[in-house]
Formats: structure tokens, C-alpha cells, sequence
């Protein structure tokens, strides 16, 4: 199961950060690279990520990019050397340190809200409390603040790999396993802040290393702003509730049909009566168990949520009969396919033990008289038609 998460998790937004490592890596010598131009890059990266994180109203994305970008002011603005060093390595990097993974798994857990309610305010606030701590301990030059954070936890004589703090160190580690556990079944930015978790941790590994802090956080808010595109795609063109794209990318994809296709539309038999005999909580879950066999389809066919309980599929360069077996193979799946419930109770008449349903489809393929993928489907829809009159689970073209 563990080895299925990493997989699953260790895919798009890790791979971008192994290449930003490799990247990383793969210059000679880091500090060849321009600390300004690399800075100014990273800044303009930052208040891009809070003004499409604004705009498409993801406040947690915009709350970690602030942080991010937070963080790197601190560990860069205020360059170390000689004698104010022991003082930076007491102070400012240890807070931070500890204050990053913490805020990270706070805002994996919290649901959005607008930046300007007051939830958005209270959670601005509680950075500005962060913020307001760390300058605290560095204007009072009071070394005893941070000493909570920089307490080992193991023997001093364990010689460790990074200069991390040990406690921040387990704290990493902590918050890694806990977004491993999460899994991939939430938001694209759920999906994002293990790898954004990562690039904080490379940023502070390689703190010594000229350039590595501009570097691997503005790395970190690249992969928020990727996130950020992808949920917003997702909510545009994949329907929330069967995980099928919607009726927006059916649109879309019926712009790139060329040559050969056939379409098919599916409608769940009766389900207007088993929505008001069993409840819609009911519904919603049959409409699910449907789309998930429907992602199955053979064939190449391609499935769609068209609205309410109609589906469609797009074969792209097959005629109509080359179709017809994958389709019918998938009616006697989804007939098949029994409905199990796990509700303890119901407002409406009590569900059996397993309940099966069935589907009606249309077949229909482009041909002289039908050159458009609308003209199709409104045929392919006569079709369903003609396949429900005729009693039901059941194809017709």
C-alpha cells in the first residue's frame, strides 16, 4: 500500500523537482550564476504565484507562496559573513527551519476560504505572528528564544548529514510521512506539497551553497503555481463529481475530430425513480460506480459526463460498427456491476444488499449528412431514444 502511495505521489511534481535537483547539480559552479538575476527571478516568480493563486481564489496556495517567499527574504537579505554569522545560524535559520514544515501541514488540512473573509484574515495573521516572533529574536539578539527549536534530540556525538536543526529535521520527516499518508485523493496542490515540502528541505540542506535558498524556493513556488493551473483546469473541465471530464472538454474534443469517429450516448435506465425511491446521496453514488466502469472502456473510446445521468463516448476513427462490440461489452459490465451500499440509514425506502443497474445506449458515426460532431450526437441521442423505447438495456444505431 506504502509502495503504491509513493508511486502514485513520486510522479509529475516530483519529477519536476528531480530536475530542478539535477539542474541544480549539473552546473559547475553555482555561484558563476548571478545572485541578482537569480533573486530578481525568484521575486518575480513569487508575486506571480500570489497573483494567480489570488485570482483563481486558492488562498492555501497563496498563504504557503507568501511563506515561501517570506522565508527567502529572511535567509537572503541579510548576508551572514564573519561575525554576524554565528548569530544567523542561532536565529533566523533555525525558526525558519521550524516554522516552515509546520506551516505546510497547517494549510494541507484547512479548506479554502477567500483571502478577505475572516478566515483569510486570521490565517494572515497567524504568519504575521511567525514573522513577528522571528524579528523579535533577532532585533532583542536573545539566543534563548530559539532554543526550543535548535533542542537534539539525539546524542550530540551523531553525526548528521545536514545542518538542519534536529528538530526540525524530525519535524521534515514527521510531515513528510504525513502527506505520504494523505495520498493523491485530494486537490492537485494536496499532490504539490510533497514535493514543495522537498525543495524547502533542499533549500535549507544546501543553505551554504551560493544561490541555493533563490534557487530551490523559487523551485517550490513554481510547483504551487503549476498546481494552481491544474486545479483550476480540473474544476473547468473534469466533472467533480464521476471524475469524467465534463461537458466543457466534450466540446473541446469534439473541435479535434478529424476523419472517422463514432459517438455514443449512455443514460442510466429508471434513474429518475431510483433517485426518489432510494435518496439522491443514492444517486450520486450509482452515477459514480457507472463512471468508474466507464473509464474502463476498450476500444480507444474516450468517456464524457454530458449532464445529469447521460454520458457520452467518442471513438475516435472508428465507424459506428467497430464500436458496437466495446460498447456492448461495457453495458453487460456495468449490468453486472452491483451497487453495494455502506449507509446505516436512509430518508428514503431502506437500499438492498446489492442493487444493480442497467444503461440504454446510442450509436451513431459522421458521415456526408452528419459532417459535425453536434449533428452526431443529436443523432446518436435519437438513437438512445429509440433504445429506451425498445425496453431499455439495450444499443441501438
Amino acid at each position: 500500500m506504502i509502495t503504491k502511495k509513493i508511486f502514485s505521489l513520486f510522479n509529475f511534481h516530483f519529477s519536476l523537482f528531480l530536475v530542478s535537483l539535477l539542474t541544480f547539480f549539473s552546473l559547475a559552479k553555482p555561484s558563476m550564476v548571478p545572485a541578482a538575476s537569480l533573486n530578481l527571478f525568484s521575486y518575480g516568480v513569487f508575486f506571480l504565484g500570489l497573483l494567480l493563486s489570488a485570482c483563481f481564489h486558492r488562498s492555501r496556495a497563496f498563504f504557503i507562496i507568501l511563506i515561501l517567499g517570506l522565508s527567502q527574504l529572511a535567509l537572503t537579505v541579510h548576508p551572514a559573513p564573519d561575525g554576524a554569522f554565528r548569530f544567523y545560524r542561532l536565529v533566523i535559520y533555525p525558526l525558519i527551519c521550524f516554522f516552515l514544515p509546520l506551516n505546510i501541514i497547517f494549510f494541507s488540512r484547512v479548506k479554502e476560504r477567500g483571502l478577505l473573509s475572516f478566515w483569510g484574515f486570521a490565517r494572515l495573521g497567524l504568519i504575521l505572528l511567525q514573522g513577528f516572533y522571528i524579528a523579535l529574536a533577532i532585533f532583542s539578539h536573545d539566543a534563548e528564544l530559539t532554543t526550543p527549536v535548535r533542542y537534539a534530540i539525539l546524542p550530540p556525538p551523531l553525526p548528521f548529514f545536514t545542518p538542519l536543526p534536529q528538530t526540525a529535521l524530525f519535524l521534515f520527516l514527521a510531515v513528510f510521512l504525513f502527506l505520504l499518508r494523505q495520498g493523491t485523493s485530494r486537490s492537485y496542490i494536496d499532490r504539490a506539497l510533497l514535493a514543495v515540502l522537498l525543495a524547502a528541505g533542499a533549500a535549507f540542506h544546501y543553505i551554504a551553497v551560493p544561490n541555493a535558498v533563490p534557487f530551490f524556493l523559487s523551485t517550490a513556488i513554481i510547483l504551487l503555481i503549476i498546481a494552481v493551473m491544474q486545479d483550476s483546469y480540473a474544476m473547468a473541465y473534469i466533472d467533480e463529481l464521476t471524475g469524467l471530464p465534463g461537458r466543457r472538454a466534450l466540446n473541446q474534443e469534439l473541435l479535434t475530430l478529424r476523419g472517422q469517429y463514432a459517438i455514443a450516448m449512455l443514460d442510466i435506465d429508471h434513474f429518475k425513480k431510483f433517485n426518489d425511491t432510494y435518496g439522491h446521496d443514492t444517486g450520486d453514488d450509482v452515477l459514480r460506480l457507472v463512471a468508474t466502469v466507464m473509464k474502463e472502456i476498450e476500444g480507444g473510446g474516450k468517456p464524457f459526463r454530458y449532464g445529469g445521468e447521460e454520458f457520452s463516448i467518442i471513438f475516435p476513427g472508428q465507424t459506428a460498427k467497430e464500436a458496437l462490440p466495446h460498447l456492448e461489452a461495457l453495458r453487460q459490465k456495468i449490468a453486472k456491476t452491483p451497487y453495494v451500499s455502506h449507509s446505516k440509514g436512509q430518508k428514503k425506502k431502506r437500499l438492498p444488499k446489492r442493487l444493480f443497474v442497467t444503461v440504454s445506449m446510442g450509436l451513431a458515426e459522421n458521415s456526408d449528412s452528419r459532417k459535425t460532431g453536434d449533428m452526431v450526437i443529436k443523432n446518436a441521442d435519437k438513437a438512445l431514444y429509440r433504445a429506451k423505447e425498445n425496453g431499455r438495456n439495450c444499443i441501438k444505431q
